[in-house]
């Protein structure tokens, strides 16, 4: 059977050993979560975090624009920056997804690319990919399993976890699309990768277009252009999109809709409440921690039947 075509492959175990609840599942380790699904999902808005994603059975896709990226047991993803995204989950009690996300730090990375001894035989030139997936490799599998099989144990994670995410990132710089992993840390790409981790930190704070093309040393028109590049989107999309995916996952967690409101950076709970259902299709009191877990699917008119829509104004 072809990697393409397995259903599943030697991380499963280890997965299913660590995500013993349905959805995320922390580690030992923080910079790396472990997800179990039972049930399908129609591509719903999700913040993909930057991250190398691993999958040890069934099948998930991320929807940016127009491209699907499906990642299986034979594919895995790797997402350069923070991008919200539609994630469609095909899974099943019989047959479920489970997966494995590792952080991409870019201090980690950057010790890696320090370290060469020479730099990369020359490329044919081509645009930085802010997402992408690759077969995956035999030795990048292995990393995986053993990076599971560390995170069982508190001392075995303080020993060997930090090493060998550093191997796994190797292996992704070294595959068919490291150039853009590579990018993460070099030139306009990584001004823009800053600007992107600093307006997920301060999601709730009010920015200028001006104030964040000035942290990435452009003029506002350059950085427009870039940012819509390499995100899929204009800042103020984005931003929008990070602020209500944010408020999905404090309501999962427990947050009063009204309280959440306010936490994302809005000022009116019915601005809030308006623009939810715009996104996903549901009002936000659909996925409050009471609200029951069964939700209906959205619909077409909804705006979220599989097309991230996003208000521009």
């Amino acid at each position: 059977m072809s990697r393409a075509a397995r259903s599943g492959n030697s991380l499963a175990a280890g997965i299913a050993a660590l995500a013993r609840h349905e959805g995320c599942n922390g580690t030992r380790y923080p910079g790396v979560v472990v997800y179990r699904f039972t049930a399908a999902e129609p591509p719903t808005p999700t913040l993909y975090p930057s991250s190398l994603i691993l999958v040890g059975a069934g099948e998930k896709q991320a929807i940016l624009g127009d491209k699907t990226f499906a990642y299986n047991a034979g594919h895995y993803l790797v997402v350069t920056s923070p991008l919200p995204m539609l994630c469609r989950t095909v899974a099943s009690a019989a047959e479920p997804v489970l997966t494995v996300v590792v952080e991409i730090e870019l201090a980690l990375l950057r010790e890696l690319l320090l370290e060469e001894d020479a730099p990369p035989a020359p490329q044919p030139a081509r645009p930085s990919r802010s997402v992408f997936r690759a077969p995956l490799r035999r030795d990048l599998e292995d990393a995986g399993a053993r990076l599971l099989a560390c995170l069982t144990d508190e001392r075995r994670t303080r020993a060997l976890a930090r090493q060998t995410i550093r191997e796994m990132l190797f292996l992704v710089l070294d595959g068919p699309y490291g150039d853009s992993l590579r990018a993460l840390a070099e030139g306009p790409v990584s001004q823009l990768a800053h600007v992107l981790r600093h307006m997920n930190a301060r999601f709730a704070e009010r920015m200028t277009i001006g104030d964040l093309a000035q942290l990435a040393h452009m003029s506002v028109p350059t950085f427009h252009q870039r940012f819509k590049a390499m995100t899929g989107s204009s800042p103020l999309q984005y931003m929008k999109a990070l602020r209500l995916t944010r408020a999905r996952q404090m309501l999962h967690a427990g947050g009063m809709v009204k309280t959440v409101a306010h936490d994302v950076g809005y000022e009116s709970e019915s601005q809030f409440s308006r623009e939810y259902r715009r996104f996903f299709g549901w009002p936000p009191s659909a996925d409050s921690h009471a609200a029951p877990r069964a939700r209906r699917a959205p619909r077409e008119a909804d705006g979220a039947g599989g097309k991230l829509v996003l208000d521009p104004s």
